[in-house]
């Protein structure tokens, strides 16, 4: 009775505080993280981070990760390649060395600052796809394109972070595990996605048939995520690279040659049922569980936060701009990216979340980049839209 309790308190909250937040841009991943942190000890102490509220949220996590895959287009990296490739590294690069240094030089021991960099290097393809989506027309193919793939190539940076936090539980940063570590996920990717790029080219009529029941599209999908999730526990890495490669190849029927068109359209409403899913209680478990983990005996210092911040944009506006202007592209484009590469979102929870729980860091850590994070997912909406307004001739 309790966990229903909870469940009700924490999605009615929710959603009363995601809706306006939407209307002005700002994704709803903030109004569940508030939640979490108003019903949780820190403000009003009606929900506690129970052992039945972490399966949930564990569970929501695996959906999260198969909806980012699914969403994911390997097709859109081949486009634009090398401008998406260095715009997400060197994004995520020069913020980790800025935010590094300043929290070395905070007073942060090394493995704390380089663990607080390497959270908050990355950007949350959730947050790009929303200020696409409300820019309307507006936006190039070219701009969306680098967005959205640099914002992959990220996330793909964020699932092996998360992935390598399984082995630093065991003390420090052992070189030869790190390599082997890596070799590991880098096999595991590339057989997953081997084998799904077989499959889809050889049986891709007869796997359409199988999604040809939206109800069974939808079961199978979440079991391939839920084994693979399975199987990259069993090697010894992280649930979430499973999920998401799962995701991964089953986008691959997007890219198959069919005049039919009948791949895009499945993937399209396996996409929207799972879009559905997420929004309507499984995201806001998880993201409210979150919030019910900031500690309310830690408060980060206020000059620390807007440091942090500062920077977090900062770094994200140079190493993502820069790169695309020395390639020649137009400065309004390479502006408009530079500010659109700065928010923060679901991949950072789960960092911060796993680093908690596996003793990494501690409740000030996870305070002060939780806070960053909300910080930086509602600024750089707004941020976007009046860089828009600012360039809205050239755009037309």
């Amino acid at each position: 009775m309790e966990l229903i309790l909870s469940i009700v308190l924490v999605i009615v909250v929710a959603k009363l505080l995601s809706e306006p937040l939407r209307r002005a841009g700002i994704h709803s991943i903030v109004g569940d993280i508030v939640a979490g942190l108003l019903l949780g000890p820190t403000v009003l102490g009606l929900v506690y981070p129970t052992t039945g509220l972490k399966a949930l949220a564990d569970f929501s996590l695996i959906i999260l990760m198969l909806y980012t895959g699914l969403n994911s287009n390997l097709r859109v990296l081949s486009e634009h390649k090398a401008k998406i490739v260095l715009t997400g590294i060197s994004g995520a690069f020069f913020t980790f060395i800025i935010v590094f240094i300043a929290a070395y030089f905070y007073g942060f021991s090394l493995f704390t600052a380089l663990f607080i960099a390497i959270a908050l290097s990355n950007t949350a393809t959730e947050t790009v796809a929303a200020m696409i989506e409300r820019s309307g027309r507006r936006l190039s193919a070219t701009i969306q394109n680098i967005l959205v793939g640099a914002s992959f190539v990220d996330d793909v940076l964020a699932i092996y972070l998360i992935t390598l936090l399984r082995t630093l539980p065991m003390g420090s940063f052992n070189i030869a595990e790190l390599t082997v570590i890596t070799a590991k996920i880098a096999l595991f990717m590339i057989i997953v996605l081997y084998f799904s790029k077989i499959l889809v080219e050889r049986y891709s009529s007869w796997i359409l048939r199988l999604f040809s029941d939206p109800a069974r599209m939808t079961m199978t999908t979440v079991l391939l995520a839920f084994i693979l999730a399975l199987t990259a526990r069993l090697v010894g890495l992280n649930e979430v690279i499973g999920a998401y490669l799962g995701g991964l190849a089953v986008s691959r029927l997007k890219n198959t040659r069919d005049p039919t068109l009948l791949g895009i359209i499945r993937i399209s409403e396996l996409a929207d049922e799972l879009r559905v899913m997420l929004e309507g209680i499984f995201t806001t478990i998880f993201f409210a569980y979150v919030g019910l983990n900031y500690n309310p005996t830690t408060a980060p210092s206020p000059i620390l936060i807007l440091l942090f911040i500062a920077l977090a944009l900062i770094g994200k506006f140079i190493g993502c701009s820069l790169p695309l202007l020395l390639m020649k592209t137009p400065k309004h484009e390479a502006v408009i990216i530079g500010v659109g590469m700065g928010g923060r979102g679901a991949l950072e929870s789960a960092i911060i979340l796993y680093a908690q729980q596996y003793g990494l860091i501690g409740p000030t850590e996870y305070a002060t980049i939780l806070t960053v994070m909300l910080g930086t997912a509602i600024i750089t909406p707004i941020l976007f839209s009046l860089t828009l307004k600012k360039y809205e001739k050239k755009l037309a």
